[in-house]
């Protein structure tokens, strides 16, 4: 919505803004001139354009004054259609005199809303095709539109930064900061907020350090808002659900014109900005490669967001910074357990770190029978995540194995870096088919295949250079080899 929809959303605005100051203008009350009203309508003719259709509720208004529902005229937006002469309404001698001239134009040419005529086109979300980005519409589906946009904008930004309600309350319009003096010419981007929770009273002015998806966000909800530079830009909200913003969003999606634009239905379920700081947290807890990952999927650049969490220590983005390290201490746990209860039913690890791991896992079976609770009790996940929470902490998760980095000095990553020591392994130099600390299980085994199959492909093309091919044919047989280790070791019983 922000990307595609937002530029024609915001023009959408601009016009509506300029038909309601003209509006609101000092108009003449009624046109007399029956000349004038004949040549109005004859540019309409010679342009094929349909005369203004008026708002449904206007005219369910009119049928309550006694309009006979079957007047052809009964649908017609005289408002707009005299907006070019400055005039307000036809008197009423002039309408009845012209009435056959009217009916006639509505014949030929019919009447149609005045917003979004002729729209341009944008893909559609699901297919790509292309298609108008909106259907003419009335004036106020046009305002829930622009409407939408604005919540589309709030919870964008929400989920994407991780911010508090009451953070994305207090932006202000003009909150986006950009700098690159680094010599590189990137931008860092920044937006200007305040800590509201756990802070004095009025708060403090806090920076968050932000990717370019926020900042067309934010750029977006600026248009779309009257409010000037240094005045609130989303303002209280209540939310996202109860006639909030979410829900706005939500029904827009539902509704026929998202439906039209290939937009999948955003599940009736509560969402709240604490919910998506959390499940931005775990996700980036969960995902091998943590930032980097997050970098691939949230489109993150990895440099500007470790700087946004060591700018301000006490900032409220390096408190979001320890609840993701919570997040993915957790995750990690809960894959050393997963792959722990694996080995016991006989699915074992695979790579050149499977020894160290299984006498791992061994030591902590043995600790388990010494300390057998009896018959009565059973031993508890708990007792298990104790034992294994250690091992758990050296684990790093990568999309293609399991890297325990226990010992810098055995790192194979490291050596071809020529870095001596590090606290944490370099996924970009992995090679986990030759790391003394790298294993392989069932769960990584479609990455493999996948990568297996692609080298199967690129062999058999006669595109690809014979020098080319001599690569390839060494990664293909490296993955080929591993899915043997997997499927070998997944098979074997203890």
């Amino acid at each position: 919505m922000i990307d595609e929809l937002g530029p024609h959303v915001a023009d959408l605005r601009r016009l509506r803004r300029a038909d309601q100051q003209a509006k609101d203008a000092q108009l003449v009350r009624r046109l007399f001139d029956e000349d004038r009203l004949t040549a109005l309508v004859d540019g309409h003719l010679q342009a094929g354009s349909p005369l203004p259709r008026l708002d449904p509720r206007q005219i369910a208004m009119r049928k309550a004054r006694g309009w006979d529902p079957g007047d052809p005229l009964l649908e017609v937006n005289f408002v707009h259609l005299l907006r070019p002469t400055g005039h307000r309404d036809l008197a009423p001698a002039l309408f009845r005199q012209v009435r056959p001239m009217l009916e006639e134009a509505v014949t030929r040419v019919g009447v149609e809303f005045v917003w979004c005529r002729n729209a341009d086109p944008v893909p559609r979300a699901d297919t790509g095709e292309m298609v108008p980005w909106s259907l003419p519409m009335p004036s106020v589906r046009a305002d829930s539109l622009v409407r939408a946009a604005g919540h589309a904008c709030i919870v964008a930004t929400s989920a994407l930064t991780g911010m508090r309600a009451s953070e994305l309350m207090e932006l202000t319009v003009g909150c986006h900061r950009a700098s690159s003096d680094d010599g590189t010419g990137l931008a860092r981007h920044r937006l200007v907020s305040k800590v509201i929770k756990a802070r004095r009273w009025g708060g403090e002015v806090d920076e968050w350090v932000v990717v370019e998806e926020v900042v067309r966000a934010i750029a977006l909800a600026e248009q779309l808002t009257d409010a000037t530079t240094g005045q609130l830009l989303f303002g209280p909200f209540q939310g996202f659900n109860s006639n909030g913003a979410m829900d706005w969003l939500r029904q827009w999606v539902a509704s026929p014109a998202g439906k039209r634009l290939g937009l999948a239905p955003i599940p009736d379920e509560p969402i709240h900005p604490r919910r998506l700081r959390r499940t931005l947290a775990v996700e980036m807890g969960a995902r091998p490669g943590g930032l980097f990952a997050t970098k691939v999927h949230f489109k993150h650049l990895s440099v500007a967001t470790s700087e946004g969490y060591a700018a301000r220590p006490g900032g409220a983005q390096a408190g979001f910074h320890q609840e993701w390290k919570q997040a993915e201490a957790k995750e990690k746990l809960a894959q050393t357990v997963e792959a722990f209860r694996q080995f016991q039913q006989g699915q074992l690890p695979a790579g050149p770190g499977a020894d160290a791991l299984m006498a791992t896992f061994r030591t902590v079976e043995e600790e388990l029978d010494r300390n057998d609770p009896g018959p009565a009790k059973m031993v508890t996940d708990r007792q298990v995540e104790l034992l294994l929470k250690k091992k758990a902490a050296a684990l790093h998760l990568s999309a293609a194995n399991y890297c325990w980095f226990e010992d810098p000095a055995k790192a194979l990553c490291l050596k071809l870096a020529g870095a001596k020591s590090a606290s944490a392994p370099l996924t970009g130099l992995c090679d986990s088919a030759r790391c003394p600390q790298a294993t392989h299980h069932l769960v990584h085994r479609p990455i493999w295949q996948t990568a297996a199959d692609n080298g199967t492909a690129l062999l058999s093309s006669p595109r690809i250079p014979a020098g080319e091919k001599t690569r390839l044919r060494a990664e293909q047989e490296r993955s080929q080899h591993v899915l043997e280790e997997i499927d070998k070791a997944s098979r074997k019983a203890k």
